[in-house]
């Protein structure tokens, strides 16, 4: 997506940034704009960030979607693929059972949005994915936290509209609050 600059608040603060990569935000930005960045495409300017600069992998991948948010290139939430969005949600509950109430299609069914899934990949009490209403992406993340409790973590990626993003966004907390509500009964 391509436009005017408009501006936009970084993810993470210019203390953080300088403190991980030599350099604040505005020095950042003027690195890329010197570099004919803005004509560039995402995998181009992270490699100017790998190769002239030494920005280690995760602090180069910030740089570049943050220069391009920065330069009208990317919305937030947009990704290479279209548009990705995140919920999770602790619950207090057992890992194995919160992976099996999703693992086990009649429960899945019970708490799950509206929509067609299809099963790519699952390992148990680790992470379950597939395709989502046909052209997106599904991936459901499960962590241990303190005794009797849980998280789940769910991605939609691929996303055509960034108007799905709230949608989905919307849709999996309605879900992840049900499931909650079955989890405690």
């Amino acid at each position: 997506m391509t436009g005017k600059a408009k501006p936009t608040e970084p993810s993470i603060s210019d203390a953080a940034v300088k403190a991980k990569t030599g350099k604040d935000w505005a020095a950042w930005l003027d690195v890329l704009d010197s570099a004919g960045a803005k004509a560039l495409e995402h995998g181009a300017i992270v490699r100017i960030l790998s190769e002239k600069h030494g920005v280690p992998s995760w602090w180069r991948q910030m740089i570049a979607v943050e220069y391009e948010r920065a330069r009208g290139l990317r919305v937030r939430h947009q990704t290479a693929s279209g548009f990705s969005v995140a919920i999770s949600k602790t619950i207090p509950t057992s890992l194995s059972r919160l992976y099996a109430a999703t693992a086990n299609s009649v429960q899945r069914r019970q708490w799950f949005p509206k929509g067609a899934f299809e099963l790519s990949s699952q390992t148990k009490d680790k992470y379950f994915r597939g395709s989502w209403n046909q052209s997106a992406r599904l991936e459901i993340g499960f962590f241990a936290k303190v005794q009797d409790k849980a998280q789940i973590a769910v991605q939609v990626s691929k996303l055509a509209k960034q108007a799905d993003v709230e949608l989905e966004r919307e849709a999996w907390k309605a879900a992840l609050s049900r499931l909650q509500q079955r989890l405690q009964q």
